[in-house]
């Protein structure tokens, strides 16, 4: 019988041991920022150039359209900034090309982002 009473005391112990280990020592205060992501990044390596220029007219409408939710770009300049954000990233990528050739390195990307 005095074993059940020292497995009763042990289970006892633990239980009250157990929420105490388990309880969050501070609180900290959680940040949600509802904001759609105005940067977009596209691998080059093994891509054929139509590839590369699609994925970048795609990349540049969904940059400049996030920036009109976010509100940090007005909607009637949305297809302005596509324009020019697509402009811009292609003569980066033009120079890519022309510095690097046709063997692009594994890690090479380009950023697309309306500022």
């Amino acid at each position: 019988m005095s074993s059940l009473n020292t497995f009763s005391a042990l289970a006892a112990v633990a239980a009250l041991t157990l929420p105490l280990a388990a309880a969050a020592q501070s609180v900290a205060p959680v940040q949600v920022d509802g904001r759609t992501p105005t940067v977009v990044r596209i691998a080059l390596a093994g891509k054929p150039a139509a590839a590369v220029k699609h994925e970048v007219r795609v990349a540049a409408g969904t940059v400049c359209r996030n920036a009109a939710t976010n509100r940090e770009l007005a909607f009637y300049d949305v297809d302005w900034c596509r324009r020019a954000t697509e402009v811009r990233a292609l003569s980066r990528y033009a120079a890519i090309l022309k510095h690097n050739g046709d063997q692009l390195a594994a890690g090479s990307e380009l950023t697309l982002a309306v500022r």
